[in-house]
C-alpha cells in the first residue's frame, strides 16, 4: 500500500502581508492604551515619593521650627549650602541633615522642566547632593503671615493644612504653577501640609488646577481659600526643581 505523501506549502506572500497588516492595525490598538497605563504608573510613583518626603519633613519641622528655607540653613552649618532659589536646593537640606540618604524620594517624571535623570543616591561630598535633573517636584514658599521674615517662608504644621507644598509635574513657577499636560495624562499632583495628597485634571485652557466650587486657580490666593490668614492672605512662592 502506498503511502500519500503531503507537500507542505509555505506562505504566501499575501497571506505574509495580511498577517503582517494585523499585527500593525492590533500593535496601533494597544499602544494607547499601554502609553496610558504608564502614565498613571508614573503619577502614582510621584504621589507615593511625596508621601515619604512628607514623612521627612515632619521630623525635619520637629527640629527647625519649619519646612526648609533660608532661615533653617542658618540653623544648621551642614545645611548652609542649600539656601538657592530652586526645589532641589532647599529640599536638599533634608539630605544634608541627615534624615534620609534617599535621593530617589524627591523624583517625579517629567517633574524637571530643564529634564530629569535618575537619582544616582550619591550624597558625599554634599555638592553631589540632588543634582540638576535629580529632582522633579516643586517646593512651595510663602510670604505674609505672622512671620517677621522680609522674603519667603518655609511652610510648616501650624499653618493650613490644605495649603500644598509640593507639587509636579510644574512647567512655570513663580506666583502660579502651570502644569504640563503630557507627563500625567492632563492631570497634576500636589502633597499638602496635612499629608494629604491630591490628584487633579488640568483646566485645557491653561493648564492649571481649578479649585472646585471656586473660579481661583490652586495658588491663586485670596479670601476665602487656603491660603486665607485672618484678614489676610498668604502669598505662595512656587519654587521649580534645577
Amino acid at each position: 500500500m502506498k503511502t500519500k505523501k503531503w507537500n507542505r506549502k509555505g506562505f504566501t506572500l499575501v497571506e505574509l502581508l495580511v498577517v503582517i497588516a494585523i499585527i500593525v492595525a492590533l500593535a496601533a490598538l494597544a499602544t494607547p492604551a499601554i502609553l496610558k497605563q504608564r502614565k498613571k504608573v508614573d503619577k502614582v510613583q510621584a504621589i507615593n515619593n511625596m508621601k515619604q518626603v512628607h514623612l521627612i519633613m515632619m521630623d525635619f519641622e520637629g527640629d527647625f521650627n519649619s519646612f526648609p528655607d533660608s532661615n533653617t540653613a542658618q540653623q544648621d552649618q551642614n545645611l548652609s549650602a542649600f539656601t538657592g532659589q530652586s526645589s532641589n536646593q532647599l529640599l536638599g537640606q533634608l539630605i544634608a541633615a541627615d534624615y534620609t540618604q534617599s535621593e530617589e524620594i524627591f523624583f517625579a517624571k517629567g517633574g524637571n522642566p530643564s529634564g530629569n535623570k535618575k537619582p544616582d543616591n550619591v550624597t558625599q561630598p554634599v555638592q553631589q547632593i540632588l543634582q540638576a535633573g535629580e529632582c522633579g517636584m516643586a517646593y512651595v514658599l510663602v510670604q505674609g503671615g505672622s512671620s517677621t521674615a522680609s522674603g519667603p517662608r518655609g511652610l510648616s504644621s501650624s499653618d493650613n493644612g490644605g495649603i500644598p507644598y509640593l507639587c509636579a509635574p510644574v512647567q512655570t513657577g513663580g506666583q502660579d504653577a502651570v502644569f504640563r499636560s503630557d507627563t500625567y495624562d492632563n492631570r497634576g499632583v500636589y502633597l499638602r501640609i496635612d499629608g494629604s495628597a491630591k490628584d487633579e485634571r488640568l483646566n485645557p485652557q491653561n493648564n492649571r488646577i481649578k479649585l472646585p466650587g471656586t473660579s481661583n486657580t490652586l495658588f491663586q490666593p485670596g479670601q476665602g481659600t487656603v491660603w486665607a490668614l485672618g484678614d489676610g492672605v498668604l502669598t505662595p512662592t512656587v519654587l521649580l526643581p534645577q
